[in-house]
């Protein structure tokens, strides 16, 4: 059977290694006699012979013998076509596709096997050298566009030849050496990755020839990329550096973490099952990713203590006016972002085991390292490549914010200590028109001020504040979207920190105490206590003083405390419920007309609810008409086991006898779990009428704190 491919006809019947009689039909001679003047005009002088007919012939006779199985003429055609233009580089694409025939892939390399190995070799080399002049495939012309579409068509061809060289002569621990059969593992290795590298750089995950939707080399995409990541042969790297083409520390693993990039998408979770499978697990792969992230810290840090500071742009492998290993570690790094962000989308072990590995922390101490290579920007197609680094990092803290994490607010707390709040201020500034990450900012302090009614937020938010107010403020004016959420932020913080301090120590250090003999100047250490199994609120030192504190109060107090806490029980809202409760005190008080005024209109729409309508308080919201809703007790059943309105009667009927008489049912407070699920928020009972019921030297009531802990005290029980 004969068949025309690309301007040429050979024979599909010839399956042996020695390709013969594969003629060049009269289409294909015509098409080589009109490129005779543009090749003319790009040939090097050296190499241009006088007659320009004569160099046609040249160019018909080496295109022949490479098609009949000239391995010398194949690698010729190789060199000679590094000098042409794109469009002249399409009479070649047939030839360099010809013999990546699958068919002539053996399982077992032979002497017999050697010729088509070689050619095999030599055909993917010019693939490549085709292949070079696509650097931006958004910005192809029609050749450029031919020729991708060309890789594309045949990728079922190459990526079966790529993934024999990978395991025959890189992979394998003794691979064949025969006579003729040149290939080195350093060749090996330049070749599949830079076949991967051209692959990620035109196939998408829509395309159904790309990486993504090519499962047989998951495996070798994921060996590689842990091999660049994870090696500690320093001689395999250097020499894998040099064989990318680069004299930079790191060029194996920026070609490796692109690859992996490409390969990576929410909607196709196999390439990373594959990924961990070939990392050795959930608690290697948090590894490696972290010395992943590591690795491009250190060789930031690295460059600028050895002098290398990031304002040389005189260095001859500069690229976009600025010095090659900039680029590469802002390649990096966001190559890691987004490995980190869809990863933790698609596996909830994992996203756990990123952050107990720190990973969060890691990612801020980085992006914040990489905001000073904004400096010398003078480019602005660099200027993409960092604002996409920068998003694609703050989007995956966004995730984890906004997101469902087992131990949210130690995520919050560890994002803090690594100076989250400079890093997210001092991002949008490194960007030239970054809209999208400046709007992300102002986004993320809004998620994060939703959190500061948890005590352990609020303390270290403070701490971080009175550091760098003054310049976090000059940041933050940059932008009157990030300067009003910057402002509320800072107001919230402040408001708060002032409630915790009227709160006496003994009351905010609760769990450190026994509740029989709450606020005396015994205190116990965590591990000396035992807590109610009802509540988890209530701790005491010994059997007897539970039954004490059972008979004097807690016995119908224990399930208000319970649902003052929530479902989750969190041991967070635990520690925090006395914050909780002095600001839902000072809310009902600084707004009390307000609420008067909301609680007739309230009446009105609900006539049968008339002294059945429970105010739910959102201590985080801006303003009154969003901070308070009256709605009817039938809302918030859920909240007691019971699902019935008579622990609410109960309730009420407590506060009116003890004075509290601003309200006929107990409030709620609204605790919010991150800017993206507001919708399904945790509502608390009343903490302030539970622990009034529970203690009753709560010290609620206090205005002066005692002065017997600081209002940043970090002792054990945090």
């Amino acid at each position: 059977m004969r068949i025309t491919v690309r301007g040429y006809v050979r024979d599909t019947a010839l399956r042996d290694s020695r390709v013969t009689n594969v003629c060049i039909d009269e289409r294909f001679r015509a098409c080589t006699s009109t490129c005779v003047n543009v090749l003319m005009s790009s040939a090097p002088p050296q190499r241009q012979p006088e007659d320009g007919h004569t160099f046609a012939r040249v160019i018909q006779f080496m295109i022949n013998k490479a098609a009949n199985g000239s391995i010398k003429e194949l690698d010729g055609l190789c060199n000679i076509a590094q000098h042409w233009k794109p469009e002249q580089l399409l009479i070649l694409l047939p030839v360099f596709y010809h013999h990546l025939d699958p068919a002539r892939i053996p399982d077992v390399v032979t002497s017999r096997d050697v010729r088509s190995i070689m050619l095999a070799r030599y055909s993917l080399k010019g693939v490549l050298v085709t292949l070079n002049r696509i650097n931006y495939p958004r910005e192809l012309t029609q050749a450029l566009q031919t020729i991708a579409d060309n890789l594309i068509s045949n990728w079922h061809r190459c990526h079966l030849w790529v993934n024999f060289f990978y395991r025959h002569f890189f992979a394998s621990s003794n691979p064949a050496r025969l006579p003729g059969l040149l290939i080195t593992r350093a060749e090996a290795l330049k070749l599949v990755v830079n076949m991967l590298m051209r692959m990620s750089l035109i196939g998408d995950s829509q395309t159904p020839q790309s990486l993504i939707n090519t499962p047989s080399l998951h495996p070798i995409i994921s060996q590689l990329w842990c091999m660049a990541v994870t090696s500690k042969d320093n001689d395999f790297l250097t020499e894998a550096d040099k064989v990318m083409g680069s004299k930079e520390q790191g060029a194996f693993q920026e070609h490796m973490s692109y690859v992996v990039q490409t390969c990576l998408d929410v909607d196709h979770p196999a390439f990373t099952t594959t990924l961990i499978h070939v990392a050795g697990g959930i608690r290697a792969m948090a590894s490696i990713a972290f010395k992943y992230i590591r690795n491009i810290r250190c060789l930031y840090r690295k460059k600028v203590i050895s002098g290398q500071s990031i304002d040389d742009t005189t260095s001859c492998d500069s690229v976009f006016g600025v010095p090659r290993w900039q680029i590469m570690l802002i390649n990096c790094f966001g190559n890691c972002a987004n490995l980190l962000f869809v990863t933790s989308q698609q596996n909830c072990a994992l996203r756990e085991a990123y952050i107990d590995r720190n990973l969060v922390a890691i990612t801020i101490y980085t992006l914040r390292d990489l905001c000073q290579l904004s400096l010398t920007l003078k480019h602005d197609d660099f200027a993409k490549h960092v604002k996409k680094a920068f998003e694609d990092a703050l989007g995956y803290i966004a995730l984890l914010m906004g997101g469902p994490v087992d131990d949210l607010v130690a995520v919050i707390c560890q994002a803090l200590r690594a100076r989250f709040l400079p890093t997210i201020l001092q991002a949008h500034t490194c960007i030239p028109g970054a809209d999208t990450a400046e709007c992300l900012n102002a986004l993320l302090i809004t998620a994060l001020r939703s959190y500061l009614t948890f005590d352990k937020v609020l303390r270290i938010a403070g701490i971080e504040l009175d550091a760098d107010e003054k310049s976090l403020d000059a940041i933050a004016q940059r932008d009157t979207d990030l300067l009003q959420a910057w402002h509320l932020f800072k107001k919230d913080v402040r408001r708060f920190l002032d409630l915790r301090s009227q709160i006496p120590a003994a009351s905010i250090f609760f769990d450190r105490q026994c509740a029989a003999v709450h606020n005396s100047d015994e205190w116990h250490p965590q591990w000396d206590l035992f807590q109610c199994a009802r509540c988890t609120v209530a701790r005491y030192c010994s059997r007897q003083c539970q039954n004490i504190d059972w008979d004097q109060g807690h016995r119908m107090a224990c399930k208000y405390l319970k649902a003052a806490i929530g479902p989750n029980a969190s041991r967070y809202i635990r520690r925090s419920l006395f914050l909780l409760a002095k600001i839902e005190d000072a809310e009902i008080q600084s707004h009390q007309e307000f609420i008067s005024q909301l609680s007739v209109t309230a009446q009105a729409e609900h006539p049968e609810f008339q002294d059945r309508l429970v105010l739910e308080i959102d201590p985080v919201a801006e303003g009154p008409s969003d901070k308070f809703k009256f709605k009817p007790v039938s809302n918030y059943l859920h909240i007691f086991p019971e699902a019935s309105e008579r622990p609410w009667q109960v309730a009420g009927k407590w506060r009116q006898s003890t004075g509290l008489h601003s309200l006929c049912l107990p409030p709620v407070m609204r605790i919010h779990e991150g800017y993206e699920i507001t919708d399904k928020p945790n509502l608390l009972f009343s903490p302030s009428t539970a622990l009034r019921m529970a203690f009753k030297e709560h010290g609620l009531d206090a205005r002066v704190n005692d002065g017997a802990s600081s209002v940043y005290f970090t002792g054990s029980s945090l």
